[in-house]
């Protein structure tokens, strides 16, 4: 998956090097076309969050008055989303989609001869078995990271001695060359690399500064945090506080630090620049999307589906359940509404034929039977056991 998705991200990689030749502002670059390109799945994640923000109140009231009977506060927030027309998974779909890219840009930063330079595999294999040898000489040990990430030690070792890899220049004429010139330096001192240390050997400039990198990288994610918390709770001020949920954004700032920390600065640099961006985004999207305007569009998104010819999920179970309600009652269609009140079909208001009044009971049995059908096809489509709760 990684050098799958790796691949046509190195292309991108590859183009910006050759535009600005400098590896940090070809990641930079880099870092803001993803967001550019992710932007609408931003969107609909904001969108989505501050819908639901706005929506908690009325599933706080639910569990209030359903908290003794769990079956039944299922069935009620079912029926209050498909109402609402809100995907409590909406807001997921984002972070799905970033995560497989994340593993592709670890890929281009792992691999800047292949990806960038262009460089084929047996010129790798080949420049890998040389920085090998030179790491176990005289009794030396390989690098712990060495297999997983050779490139990186290919540049390193290379640009120190390129002599030691003159062996290549018949086979691989321009393969020296073109590593040797490679600019992976980072305000002209440090190398993206190198791994941050608390403890370098010697203090200067590029020691500091890779420092700086993971910790900038941890302070950063801790702003949009906290900037995020602070805005949700303006939006929604009697929203209970969800403190495992919290403590989970309070340690992903410290999980982006540790990660920079045991990576090449590359990475490091990439989340640093990535976090700026999103953070920029984010007091974008809260300005833009305030509680009246989310209110808006979600009466804007219950007109649009009304006028669908297509029923959404929940009433396409609904629609199902009638059908199997109108084959109980002897083929007649039975549209159901709460507390009994005089229902009747389209094709029976042509007709002039009598209406159809169900009771209380049918009704709760007829919303049973639609959250039992869902779950149930649910199950088929998962394949696991379904257990009707009801025990039928």
């Amino acid at each position: 998956m990684r050098e799958l998705i790796g691949y046509p991200l190195g292309w991108i990689m590859w183009l910006l090097y050759q535009i600005t030749h400098n590896y940090a502002w070809s990641i930079v670059f880099f870092t803001l076309i993803t967001k550019v390109l992710l932007f609408p799945l931003s969107v609909k994640q904001q969108k989505s969050t501050a819908a639901m923000t706005a929506f908690q109140p009325k599933l706080e009231k639910l569990k209030k008055q359903y908290a003794n009977n769990q079956q039944k506060l299922q069935e009620e927030q079912m029926k209050l989303y498909a109402e609402e027309g809100i995907n409590p998974m909406a807001s997921c779909l984002p972070l799905l989609i970033q995560f497989p890219l994340l593993y592709g840009i670890f890929d281009v930063v792992y691999r800047p001869i292949y990806h960038i330079l262009r460089a084929g595999k047996p010129a790798i294999d080949a420049a890998t078995n040389i920085a090998r040898e030179i790491f176990t000489r005289d009794g030396g040990t390989v690098p712990t990271y060495f297999e997983y990430r050779p490139e990186i030690y290919i540049i390193k070792e290379l640009q120190k001695d390129p002599a030691a890899f003159a062996s290549m220049n018949e086979q691989f004429p321009d393969f020296v060359e073109k590593v040797s010139e490679f600019n992976n330096k980072l305000f002209g001192v440090v190398d993206l690399g190198d791994m941050p240390s608390l403890h370098p050997e010697v203090w200067n400039a590029a020691a500091v500064i890779l420092l700086i990198i993971p910790i900038m990288s941890g302070v950063l994610q801790l702003f949009m945090t906290i900037y995020s918390q602070i805005r949700n709770k303006k939006m929604n001020p009697d929203a209970p506080s969800m403190a495992g949920m919290n403590v989970m954004l309070y340690v992903m700032p410290l999980f982006s630090v540790w990660i920079a920390f045991r990576y090449p600065a590359g990475i490091g640099f990439y989340w640093t620049m990535s976090s700026l961006f999103s953070c920029v985004q984010s007091m974008i999207l809260y300005n833009v999307y305030t509680p009246e305007y989310v209110a808006s569009l979600v009466e804007k998104d219950k007109a649009k589906r009304k006028k669908k010819a297509r029923p959404n999920m929940m009433e396409r179970y609904q629609q199902l359940m009638e059908e199997q309600m109108a084959q109980q009652n002897g083929g007649k269609q039975v549209p159901a509404r709460s507390g009994g009140i005089a229902v009747s079909s389209a094709a029976d208001e042509e007709e002039d034929k009598p209406e159809v009044k169900i009771s209380k009971a049918k009704q709760k049995e007829y919303e049973r039977m639609i959250i039992r059908e869902a779950r149930r096809r649910q199950a088929e489509k998962y394949g696991e056991e379904f257990i009707d709760d009801d025990g039928e």
